[in-house]
């Protein structure tokens, strides 16, 4: 079982890697796994399903998760103004064709930040994925930061906004303005949220936004290719996120939750029960169908191919066929490693999750280094996928 994946992992230079399947048979689910390298790039320890890995991105799904178990209590609303709950919504200016910065005409709702349709993007120095501000003068690059529409320190995006609410398809901060509206309804910071009402449900014993002191050592080693082109991944010496959090009370949605292989697993196997866990409801089925409808914008990425260490290069998984449901992609492309309909999520290191609610089968991939969309890992996924879904 596996053999293509061993034998890409054995011809490559990845340090580390994780794979899950997931098989669902009327009420149970049957796993199989297979693990590569080592926890730490300098201890002895195999890696296994309880170490912890950086969702990056695949925390996004979780946080949509929480936002719609609120919906569906009425505490939050997807087509009101979002405005109502976070204010500075409305502040945000607009980055017009002309390069100036103009007032928003339409209202950001809590769908348009869920589906990426708000016009928040990925702004950061590091994470910058718009041409539309990567080609700006320096300037005018100056002139934003200066006036705090870009920081560089802060996750949280103040913009600018590259388009109208709705009017079309940007990945980007959306989820983490929908986790601040959760603490707002709650009162609750989202890690005290999501432990109640998510991690806990489901059995998620190794998940959170902030790690305990006690279980620091089994997050896994991070690394960092080299180049486009180089066949040596450095350790990065920190244990946390790429980005700075300090000064910050909130937690972050859209990329701040640790988790292992094991619990994203039962976050999966809820999704495949559309929201149930162990006969228990944890969202009501008729809000997970809501995530899963295809938006109405392709997923498209307007970044160039230059290689980025965070990013990695346009294309593999950003396929522009796919589209973007609440907290979801679905795939659309037949000529690929999982079949159309599938329903996912990666995470910028290197992480990445699939299943098919038809076929009753789910993949799981988990391996942290950067760049995402890395030629060898992506070709990892490829083969897994393909025998998870044959």
């Amino acid at each position: 079982m596996f053999d293509e994946v061993k034998n890409l992992f054995n011809k490559n230079s990845l340090k580390s890697c994780y794979c899950m399947s997931l098989e669902k048979n009327g009420d149970n689910f049957t796993s199989n796994t297979i693990s590569f390298g080592k926890s730490h790039w300098d201890n002895e320890e195999d890696l296994n399903g309880d170490h912890i890995f950086r969702l990056m991105s695949m925390s996004k799904p979780l946080t949509a998760f929480a936002a719609m178990q609120l919906v569906e209590k009425e505490l939050l609303h997807l087509d009101t103004p979002a405005e109502e709950i976070l204010p500075v919504l409305k502040d945000i200016p607009i980055l017009n064709e002309n390069n100036e910065l103009k007032k928003q005409k339409k209202q950001i709702t809590l769908r348009h930040l869920l589906s990426h349709t708000s016009g928040l993007a990925y702004n950061s120095y590091l994470l910058n994925t718009s041409k539309k501000i990567k080609n700006l003068s320096a300037l005018k690059k100056l002139s934003l930061f200066m006036r705090g529409m870009m920081p560089y320190t802060d996750v949280f995006s103040k913009g600018p906004r590259l388009f109208e609410a709705g009017s079309n398809f940007k990945y980007g901060t959306g989820l983490g303005f929908a986790g601040l509206m959760i603490e707002k309804v709650t009162g609750l910071p989202l890690q005290e949220y999501c432990e109640k009402n998510i991690f806990a449900p489901l059995e998620m014993k190794n998940t959170f936004f902030k790690i305990p002191q006690d279980k620091i050592n089994e997050i896994v080693s991070l690394g960092i290719r080299r180049g486009k082109n180089s066949q040596n991944i450095s350790k990065v010496p920190f244990k946390g996120q790429p980005y700075f959090s300090f000064g910050r009370k909130s937690y972050y949605g859209g990329t701040e939750i640790y988790s292992s292989p094991n619990d994203y697993a039962n976050f999966v196997k809820c999704l495949m029960n559309r929201g149930s866990y162990k006969n228990k409801q944890i969202l009501d089925s008729s809000m997970f169908e809501e995530m899963i409808k295809p938006g109405e914008f392709d997923q498209m990425f307007e970044r160039d191919n230059q290689y980025n260490f965070f990013m990695g290069e346009n294309g593999r998984i950003k396929n522009p066929m796919n589209k973007y449901g609440l907290g979801l992609t679905i795939s659309f492309d037949p000529n690929i490693s999982r079949p159309v309909g599938s329903i996912g999520h990666g995470g910028a290191a290197c992480t990445w999750f699939s299943f098919h609610l038809e076929k009753q089968k789910a993949a799981l991939i988990f391996s942290n280094f950067y760049p995402y969309n890395d030629k060898e890992w992506y070709d990892m996924v490829v083969a897994f996928e393909q025998e998870v879904y044959a």
